[in-house]
């Protein structure tokens, strides 16, 4: 085998030194053109078809559903929409479907039908109820889409039941809205922002009453229902008790799942609520100068009272039918003096009245039980320095009691996690048969098999036409030497000589090479 390669590769050498200058170029250059046109048709054949996916996306839009692409594998492009400001994605036409039917699980794209498609997709023979739904269905769209601007809110849904204008007075029908929201792990609304999508849905929507519009959030919360905050009912008590245990199950876990990772940790959380109202009236009064006793003067009275008398005595003489003995007054040398002081004051004190009302649905307990996978734990164990430890981060993390907080440690039923990721590997072994039904392998096969015996029946028939074409005209390689008269010519007037003969006579020229393979 060897030694008839290398008798080939020395017959094409001396054939190529036999050529002249011209003759070489126009080899070299007939085989480059012949290796272009392969690359181009390959290239070209190869090359996939873009196709446009979506047209008219807002930017968030197109980057959420380019990243989607990303995960799945699916090569994507972009370009600018007619519409300014808005994005066209295109990607291969094979990849097409699947495409859409991934992206629509995520439930993108998120921007649906818009006032511009509507305008757009209106003709003439559109009957005005069609163009009324078509209207309603952009004003819903464009409503969901300003309400998911909203902090905390992943999507939005508005469903519009507008009311039909009608000359009758008695019972005239009432536009109503309803509005769900999806909301963003551990967000919740406020009341702010609750009334906001109440007032920005009535005044969007002729005739509509903000006491006809419902928003309800993913855990079928009902978020604008009036309530009084100072007075609790029991259904009222029982939910913010059950939203107090949920947020924290939810942050310990999602705390916890970064250590040990995501189901492998397992919380639950009791919470006892005090609902008790307890108002306290407190009354103080204090002076106005600090670091003095008495206060400012208001009013003040003084009263002083002085007498000094001389010699005193009684009456001269007797009383009338006394039978008394007279007496006689006799003088003294001593005076009599009176004195007498008084003095109020007023003073003006600092009064300081204080009202404390207990606020309503304080966090009375607390208790804590954390559950975590084993095979998540080294050694598969729970050892008592471990479980401390566990128990002072929920402790620290929450702002709990460690009394309160109990740590195990168990293996976890992963039965049917096992069995998806099982279907999922599966299904990637498959490979990309896997999703293709098997009747469309079958097919597939079919033609395969098919387009081989075809090509094999094609080439044999061919072979034998060449066989029975030799052996009608036979023709030896002396005649064919005869043919060819090179000798005394010009090497100028080689090519010519073969091109004619080439041109009269193809069956002997292949004889010929046919020949000298064999002699050699």
């Amino acid at each position: 085998m060897g030694d008839t390669i290398q008798q080939m590769k020395q017959q094409l050498n001396e054939f190529y030194q036999s050529l002249n200058t011209s003759q070489k170029i126009k080899i070299g250059v007939s085989g480059l053109l012949v290796i272009t046109a392969i690359a181009l048709m390959v290239f070209f054949t190869s090359r996939p078809e873009y196709v446009p996916l979506y047209s008219n996306l807002t930017v968030s839009d197109a980057g959420e559903m380019a990243k989607k692409l990303d995960e799945l594998g699916i090569p994507w492009k972009s370009q600018d929409a007619q519409e300014e400001g808005k994005t066209t994605l295109l990607v291969p036409q094979e990849y097409q479907n699947k495409a859409k039917m991934n992206l629509a699980i995520e439930g993108l794209p998120k921007q649906g039908f818009s006032y511009e498609e509507m305008m757009n997709s209106s003709s003439l023979s559109m009957t005005n109820d069609e163009r009324k739904k078509r209207f309603l269905i952009a004003q819903q769209n464009a409503l969901a889409r300003t309400i998911e601007e909203i902090d905390g809110v992943k999507s939005a849904v508005v469903n519009l039941s507008v009311a039909e204008d009608t000359n009758f007075l008695v019972d005239p029908q009432k536009s109503k809205a309803s509005v769900f929201v999806t909301l963003e792990e551990s967000k919740n609304l406020t009341e702010e922002q609750t009334n906001g999508i109440v007032m920005l849905v009535a005044n969007a929507v002729k005739g509509l009453d903000p006491e006809n519009i419902s928003i309800v959030d993913n855990k079928g919360r009902l978020l604008n229902k009036k309530n009084n905050t100072n007075n609790f009912d029991a259904t009222t008590q029982i939910g913010l008790q059950q939203q107090v245990q949920n947020d924290l199950k939810a942050s310990l876990e999602q705390f916890l799942s970064t250590v040990y990772g995501v189901g492998n940790v397992a919380v639950m959380v009791n919470v006892k609520m005090d609902f008790d109202s307890e108002v306290t009236d407190i009354q103080e009064f204090s002076p106005p100068i600090e670091g003095e006793t008495t206060g400012l003067i208001r009013s003040m009275s003084e009263l002083k009272e002085q007498v000094i008398n001389g010699v005193s005595g009684g009456a001269p003489g007797t009383d009338t039918n006394s039978e008394d003995i007279t007496q006689y007054v006799e003088g003294s040398n001593e005076a009599s003096k009176y004195d007498k002081a008084n003095k109020t004051i007023n003073y003006e004190m600092n009064e300081l009245k204080r009202k404390i009302v207990k606020a309503q649905g304080q966090i009375k307990d607390i208790t804590v039980a954390v559950l975590i996978n084993k095979k998540a734990l080294v050694d598969q164990e729970l050892s008592e320095e471990h479980k401390q430890e566990i128990i002072n981060l929920v402790s620290a993390s929450a702002g709990l009691d460690t009394k309160v907080v109990e740590v195990m440690a168990k293996d976890f039923d992963n039965t049917l996690s096992e069995q998806f990721a099982n279907a999922n590997a599966m299904r990637q072994n498959q490979g990309i048969f896997g999703s293709i039904p098997l009747w469309s392998v079958g097919i597939l096969g079919a033609l395969l098999l098919g387009g081989a015996g075809y090509g094999v029946y094609r080439m044999r028939k061919r072979k034998d036409e060449v066989d029975e074409l030799l052996q009608k005209q036979p023709v030896t390689v002396e005649q064919t030497i005869n043919e060819i008269d090179i000798e005394g010519k010009e090497r100028s007037g080689y090519k010519k000589e073969i091109e004619k003969f080439v041109d009269k006579k193809p069956e002997a020229v292949a004889q010929l090479l046919k020949t000298w393979l064999n002699e050699d």
